[in-house]
Formats: C-alpha cells, sequence, structure tokens
C-alpha cells in the first residue's frame, strides 16, 4: 500500500488536496503511477460549479508509468507507459482482466508520444467519434460552436474527413486564433456578429453538419437554426441543463438530424461490423500525434504542478479567457 495525493472538489465551493491511500494491485491490477493528467474543462467546470454535500472526485485521463503488476497480469511490465481512465491522483489501479472503454482501459503509447501528448487521447477519442457518427462527406460544409479542446479536435477531425468549409465558431479571438492551426477555414466571432447568419451566408444556406461542443445549452437552439435544410447537428459537448427550441420550423419542417456522441457503451472489443472501438479511436489519435499530423502541444496553454489545481479551477471558473488545455504534472509528488 502507498500513500498518493489527490485532487478533489470539497462541499464548500473549493478544489483542494488531499492523500489517499492505494493498495497493492490484485492478481488481475495493475498500479499504475500518474505522470500527467488532463482537464476536461466542460464537465470539471461543471462538477466545480454544482451543489454537493460531500467531497467529489474530478478528473478521466490520466498518464502514467506501470509500477506493479499482479501475479495474473502477463500483457503489462513494470516500465510500460500507459494511458488509463482515473481521477486526478497521484497512482491508481486498474483491473486489465476483461477489456473496456472505462475503469479497466489501459492503453499502451508509443515511445514518439509524451506524456503530456498522450492525455489527449480520451478528449481526441470524444472528437473523433462525433466526427465518425455525424459523417460530413468531402466537400459537405461544417460548423463548429464553441472551441475548447473537444471545439479544437472536432475542428481538425472535420477538416481531415475533407470537409469544407469547416466553420469555427467562439466568442474569443485567442481559441480562434488556434481553430486556424486546427484547420479551420474560416472563423466566426460570435461576441461580435450573428453567428447563425454568417454560417449561412458562408455555406449558401447553412452547414451540412453542426456540432454542439458549447457548455452553454442556449447555444443548441442556434446549432438547429445554423445548420443546413436536411442536415445534421451533432451534441459533442457537456452541457448541463436544459434548452427551449422550436420544434416546427428547425427540426420537423427542415427534416434535421439530432445526434448524441456518447460511447460509452460502445464494445471495447473489434467485431467484422465494428472497428472503431474507443480503444481504437484512441491508438489512432495516438498514431497522428506520433506522424506529426495531429498538433496538440499548441494547444496547451498551462502544465503546472498539481499542487497549482485550486488556482487553476478558479482560473476555469471566472471564464474562458486566458487558458485553452491545463495539464497537471505529478512527477513530483513529495
Amino acid at each position: 500500500m502507498r500513500s498518493a495525493p489527490k485532487v478533489v472538489f470539497t462541499p464548500e465551493g473549493n478544489a483542494a488536496i488531499t492523500s489517499i491511500q492505494v493498495d497493492d494491485p490484485a492478481p488481475d491490477e495493475i498500479l499504475v503511477s500518474t505522470r500527467k493528467t488532463l482537464v476536461s474543462a466542460g464537465s470539471e467546470r461543471n462538477a466545480y460549479e454544482m451543489p454537493r454535500s460531500g467531497i467529489l472526485s474530478v478528473g478521466y485521463s490520466a498518464v502514467g508509468v506501470v509500477e506493479e503488476v499482479g501475479q495474473s497480469v502477463g500483457n503489462y511490465a513494470p516500465g510500460d507507459h500507459v494511458l488509463i481512465i482515473s481521477p486526478h491522483q497521484g497512482a491508481d489501479l486498474v483491473d486489465v482482466s476483461s477489456p473496456s472503454n472505462w475503469g479497466g482501459y489501459a492503453g499502451r503509447i508509443p515511445d514518439d508520444v509524451t506524456d503530456a501528448q498522450a492525455t489527449f487521447g480520451v478528449l481526441g477519442d470524444v472528437a473523433l467519434h462525433g466526427v465518425r457518427r455525424a459523417k460530413p462527406y468531402l466537400g459537405e460544409s461544417v460548423a463548429v460552436f464553441a472551441q475548447g479542446l473537444v471545439g479544437q479536435l472536432t475542428t481538425y477531425f472535420a477538416a481531415r474527413a475533407g470537409a469544407y468549409p469547416v466553420i469555427a465558431i467562439d466568442l474569443l479571438d485567442e481559441r480562434l486564433e488556434h481553430s486556424r492551426r486546427s484547420g479551420a477555414t474560416h472563423t466566426v466571432n460570435a461576441a461580435r456578429e450573428d453567428a447563425v447568419q454568417a454560417v449561412h451566408d458562408l455555406t449558401g444556406g447553412g452547414a451540412r453538419t453542426v456540432f454542439m461542443v458549447a457548455r452553454n445549452p442556449a447555444v443548441f437552439a442556434d446549432c438547429l437554426k445554423a445548420a443546413a435544410r436536411g442536415g445534421t447537428v451533432c451534441l459533442s459537448g457537456s452541457p448541463p441543463g436544459t434548452v427551449e427550441i422550436e420544434l416546427q420550423p428547425e427540426v420537423l419542417r427542415h427534416e434535421l438530424d439530432i445526434l448524441g456522441n456518447y460511447s460509452l457503451d460502445y464494445p471495447a472489443e473489434p467485431y467484422h461490423r465494428f472497428l472503431w472501438t474507443r480503444p481504437a479511436n484512441r491508438d489512432y489519435v495516438f498514431d497522428l500525434i506520433g506522424r506529426g499530423e495531429l498538433n496538440v502541444d499548441s494547444l496547451v496553454t498551462h502544465d503546472v504542478p498539481y499542487t497549482r489545481a485550486p488556482e487553476m479551477y478558479e482560473m476555469i471558473a471566472s471564464g474562458p479567457e486566458g487558458w485553452l488545455g491545463v495539464l497537471f504534472d505529478w512527477t513530483d509528488q513529495s
């Protein structure tokens, strides 16, 4: 058993550093010492701001090194670099006896992918799965509402799929500058212009595929209005709460398809009619990064020791200005 630091949200509404005890690995488990974790700002800000009566564990994208393996584990060894689904904490156990998309996942990281880059495997999978679901065709127009990390990655994959134009929409010029590097052919600052009208003007009647990656649920109504007749709207973000939409003019009469992007229940093992499992998507993200075709380094604005987590969550809660990708470094847990 070992002690490890952990980031938690307190009942008082703050982030704090606490300590947990991590057991020795059981026969089917591996013990992973964390090196980097990536903040999923949308879902974690939702959790940070919601009322709670107890301590809340947060985070799910962690990269680390295998320290110990259980006696029944034959396909992992100490020293392996892996991506795991784990909260923001210094170490964790993973049961690798049966493959899964979530708790039992431990994906090997190629040598040409850094720890920081590998943390994008999970959010990269989210964005990639959304683009696979929506199926934008070569030369078809795409609009991506909001340009946080998932929005940037969605923009990249839509452009890589051959969509044109790829229109990135956000309230901040600093994020739209990143969007150009992510593959956007056009950008729209929704703080200065009507985003729906801009999309219609750029596409001649609406985007064939619209991705909703905004945290504000009200943006969903604009996504419906920005879509072309017969188009598709894919919800790839994690907005809390509810939104009011007009069913007849925006959905019924335009014959829109509305898709959700949440693949938790998908099989973890591929079969002949379903190859792109979540682990397969993450491996593809690693491959793109390793070949230099997906640049996630430019998306990281803060790579800080985990001890600065309370400060980072205050920054995130204050608004989207001045940051984009936030990493916690766990290499010094003394």
